[in-house]
């Protein structure tokens, strides 16, 4: 590739989203100059946001151009593996009253994300979880997966950052993590649904607790509190919500040493002689860039990421950039996640406050002769099912004429969701490849295989069995549809395709982020992760991690190690 225009920084970050956010505002503010590459464009809250309009559930979603149903422009869309007959019970149902889906294979792999400034955090519902001291040990204590190569007391102080950028609202009385100091912003009130379901966790001897958000109870650098309107997929048209664009960028732009590029598509990495990442390649309008750096940071995600360093090749790396463990692309972890959505005999507004605001954390630590080896969390959604203001239970409800009209007048408020995700076994036969056939700019699209072990399948079950149990103790009247990843995957909570971890042979960076083949490259996404926190919220762990990696490269600039 020839670049038709070329600038040098002391640091590249490639992604905005959780992980190069922080990244990103880590290095300016430390005194670097950073260049922010970012393939989306950037969102105005009071201009983009279809909640701004009385019509809102009929327009489109503001990231339409980066959300496709049924998979992403980045994928090679087919079928997935063969389905367990055993586990037939957790197919799902896309409506209510439907029948559950027949077929005997997966559907194709789906990839929720956004392509903007400020990733994924545009449209995801603000939970900030630390991970369980447990979830960093899960080998050594239950034989599951992989031990990490640091503790959760090695990362508290990075969390404790993390959250107070973000303004994190929360109950530190929580008796199923470490304990610690109070959050920076109080936590939320729980919702009338909440403490509807909060009524069956109790009879069951569960607790429910407030869940812990990047929705700021309270004003956070200058930005309003959350105004609880449960409209976070749709992007927050306060701007009280704590994404990435709002947060760390916002505050790494104050410097004066972040340049930010939006709408800048990067295609390669330029490797030198000593086999060094020299410069990248990128794409913005139509003409080509090249930018360097001493150091370059990779945070496009669990998929993105494997797929440029597998595209890239040099003269010494013949199977990608960082590879020589071959491990790039592999132990591919994809969200196991299982919800029912019920009726109740009497209003319960789930539609009002925090689409999630409640969690319940008995079962995120497995015994390790128990039948079920991975965490799992259970929660409470107003929004997770489809339901949410009057337009979408109409569009969503059976019936034409009165019968509709009947059926809006007992359904309307007394809607909710419960789900549960669980920690997937990390395998490495579940991967991100290069296809043979490639996109628009020439780069091959990702192949996904990502199939169930026996023990996500226990998973899975295990759920939505304690999900039903749950609805039936608090009341509900009628479950109207469930839906799994047994059948439908809904990749939301992706990781462990650049899993770090201390030996080379083993993995692909250090526990700072760091490749273990090229000096100069980071990489701050969820794609390091060896796991997934037994069924917590990644963001807020991509978010200590991506700080605490900065604070490495600071510290090795200024030996002159890189």
């Amino acid at each position: 590739m020839i670049a038709t225009k070329s600038d040098t920084f002391d640091a590249i970050v490639v992604g905005s989203g959780a992980g190069g956010g922080f990244a990103a505002m880590g290095l300016a503010e430390a005194g670097m100059r950073v260049l922010l590459l970012e393939r989306g464009r950037r969102f105005d809250p009071k201009r983009d946001f279809p909640m701004n309009q009385p019509d809102w559930e009929l327009r489109p979603r503001a990231f339409r151009d980066t959300e496709i149903a049924t998979g992403d422009a980045s994928l090679v869309l087919e079928d997935g593996p063969s389905l367990d007959p055993r586990y037939a019970h957790l197919r799902s149902s896309s409506l209510p009253g439907e029948g559950l889906r027949s077929g005997s294979r997966r559907a194709p792999f789906r990839y929720e994300r956004v392509f903007g400034l400020g990733g994924t955090t545009l449209h995801y519902q603000g939970e900030a979880h630390r991970f369980p001291d447990h979830a960093f040990r899960s080998a050594s204590l239950y034989g599951f997966g992989v031990d990490w190569p640091l503790g959760y007391a090695d990362l508290a102080p990075y969390y404790d950052r993390a959250e107070h950028v973000l303004g994190v609202a929360g109950d530190p009385a929580n008796p199923f993590k470490p304990s610690r100091g109070p959050f920076p912003t109080p936590a939320h009130r729980l919702s009338f649904a909440s403490q509807r379901i909060a009524t069956g966790a109790k009879k069951l001897g569960w607790a429910l607790l407030p869940n812990s958000l990047a929705l700021p109870t309270q004003s956070t650098d200058g930005r309003p509190p959350c105004q609880r309107s449960g409209g976070c997929v749709q992007g927050c048209i306060f701007g009280a919500k704590s994404s990435v664009d709002l947060t760390a960028i916002r505050r790494a732009e104050r410097t004066g040493r972040l340049q930010v590029h939006t709408e800048s598509r990067v295609l390669a990495l330029e490797m030198d002689r000593e086999e060094r990442v020299e410069g990248i390649v990128y794409r913005r309008a139509n003409s080509l860039y090249r930018a360097r750096a001493r150091v370059t940071v990779l945070a496009m995600g669990a998929i993105e990421t494997p797929r440029l360093l597998l595209a890239t090749r040099s003269a010494r790396q013949p199977n990608g950039i960082a590879n020589s463990s071959g491990l790039v692309g592999q132990f591919l972890l994809e969200t196991l996640l299982a919800e029912v959505t019920v009726r109740f005999d009497e209003r319960i507004n789930a539609y009002k406050g925090p689409p999630i605001d409640s969690r319940i954390w008995n079962f995120s630590r497995p015994t390790p002769d128990g039948g079920v080896r991975s965490g799992y969390v259970l929660g409470v959604s107003g929004t997770l099912g489809g339901f949410h203001g009057p337009m979408s239970h109409a569009l969503l409800l059976p019936g034409l004429g009165r019968a509709h009209k009947d059926i809006m007048r007992s359904h309307f408020g007394t809607v909710v969701t419960l789900f549960g995700i669980a920690e997937q076994e990390p395998r490495a036969g579940n991967r991100v490849t290069l296809a043979d056939s490639k996109d628009p700019d020439g780069v091959p699209l990702a192949g996904i295989q990502s199939a169930h072990s026996e023990a996500d399948l226990r998973a899975l079950d295990a759920i939505l069995m304690r999900v039903k149990e749950l609805a039936h103790a608090a009341g509900e009247a009628e479950v109207l549809r469930q839906a799994t990843t047994y059948d439908l995957p809904a990749a939301s909570h992706i990781g462990g395709t650049c899993r770090m971890g201390r030996d080379p042979r083993a993995s692909v960076v250090t526990a700072y982020g760091r490749t273990h083949d090229v000096p100069n490259l980071f990489i701050a996404d969820a794609s390091v992760l060896p796991g997934q926190g037994a069924g917590d919220s990644p963001s807020l762990t991509i978010q200590a991690l991506a700080f605490r990696t900065a604070e490495h490269i600071v510290t090795l600039a200024r030996r002159r190690e890189v």
